[in-house]
């Protein structure tokens, strides 16, 4: 058997990847953007909590730190990674298929580009965790005899 020699015609094109309900978004590409702004959501508010504890920030000021750090660290994946144009990366901004069977394009085709912005902010419930894990543990290493 040669190793040189062509084996099998490539594949081609079936109908089901060209039928309006398939995903226009590549797998393995999404489950690598998902996994790469899940760690810089978590890290930015670690070190959001981080700083909010050092500079002995209470209450409403701390929690507008964190929303601010999301913010600017949303900003600036969206202007450096994305080009702005944050439907053809972030997941969250396609819609459920028609069946709700966890496809990514609704029936329409309709892309959602606010629903974007919020995925890339980071706001869930282990980020804020995170930000309030290091906020209270580096005020109180830092502040405890205030």
């Amino acid at each position: 058997m040669n190793p040189l020699a062509p084996s099998a015609p490539p594949p081609t094109a079936s109908a089901s990847q060209f039928s309006p309900s398939s995903s226009p978004l590549h797998p393995p590409s999404l489950q690598h953007n998902a996994r790469v702004l899940s760690s810089l959501s978590t890290l930015a508010a670690c070190f959001s909590g981080l700083i909010a504890g050092i500079l002995g920030l209470t209450n409403f000021s701390g929690f507008l730190l964190y929303l601010l750090t999301s913010l600017l660290s949303a900003l600036s994946i969206a202007s450096l990674k994305c080009g702005f144009d944050v439907s053809k990366y972030v997941p969250q901004a396609h819609g459920t298929g028609a069946g709700g069977q966890g496809t990514t394009v609704s029936a329409a085709g309709e892309v959602r580009g606010w629903k974007g912005w919020v995925g890339l902010l980071g706001l869930g419930q282990e980020n804020l965790l995170g930000f309030l894990l290091f906020w209270i543990g580096s005020y109180a290493l830092i502040h405890v005899y205030d």
